[in-house]
């Protein structure tokens, strides 16, 4: 209980200069207020990254706009107040922590998690990653894929296995796999492969060896957060 109190603490604290300068504070906008809203160039290629990541594109019926869910565990909870500064013009609430207890040993976990605002703006990307409600890879993936991409599809799902890189791309089919290594060789020259990651469940995920870190780092390290260098093994 007392991590959970210091950990809401740190990050109420972390968040109250982001959450005073954001100019949408109204929790109740008009739609002509939402149709205001723009995702800038930038944002979207970080965007494109999350999707490929962690990140949830949330749309309650046909009809509504789309809504970003954010969540990470606490251990990386300064990369989740940095997705949060670049989002702030689009979130009315600040990052809330809540607590996860396994069932089997009694353990805690806490993840923080914020959402942004329901927005016309998050409707053609959802539409372009998302059918029938479930996350895709779209035939022309390599159109969206940037170094700026690369870099939060590494920060949010990528980890480095003492022999390489993996992307933790389990969500999707080996299909869809073969589309990100396409589009990460002709974009970038990266050369990945299909790692079975569990086969009774047909989840794969896509590995980059140890003699391409250097071209991955020389691509990414400038979008890359600093407490995320881990990821490629950068001290």
């Amino acid at each position: 209980m007392l991590k959970s109190i210091d950990l809401l603490h740190n990050l109420q604290f972390n968040t109250s200069f982001f959450h005073s300068t954001s100019p949408n504070l109204k929790k109740r906008i008009s739609n002509e207020e939402r149709a205001k809203f723009q995702l800038d160039p930038f944002l979207k290629q970080v965007l494109v990254g999350n999707i490929l990541g962690d990140i949830y594109l949330r749309k309650v019926s046909p009809k509504a706009n789309v809504r970003l869910v954010f969540r990470q565990g606490s251990v990386n909870s300064s990369y989740l107040l940095h997705l949060y500064n670049l989002f702030q013009e689009f979130v009315t609430t600040p990052p809330s922590v809540s607590e996860v207890v396994d069932k089997k040993t009694g353990i805690s976990r806490f993840n923080l998690s914020f959402t942004t605002l329901a927005l016309p703006c998050f409707n053609e990307i959802y539409e372009t990653f998302y059918l029938d409600g479930k996350k895709i890879i779209p035939n022309n993936i390599a159109e969206y894929l940037t170094r700026v991409s690369l870099a939060y599809w590494i920060m949010d799902d990528g980890s480095f296995t003492g022999s390489g890189l993996k992307l933790h791309t389990n969500a999707f089919t080996e299909e869809e796999l073969n589309l990100l290594i396409e589009a990460l060789n002709n974009n970038f020259s990266i050369k990945a492969t299909i790692n079975i990651s569990k086969r009774e469940k047909a989840q794969y995920t896509l590995y980059i060896s140890k003699s391409q870190l250097q071209l991955v780092r020389d691509l990414v390290k400038d979008h890359m957060h600093e407490d995320m260098m881990y990821k490629l093994n950068i001290n």
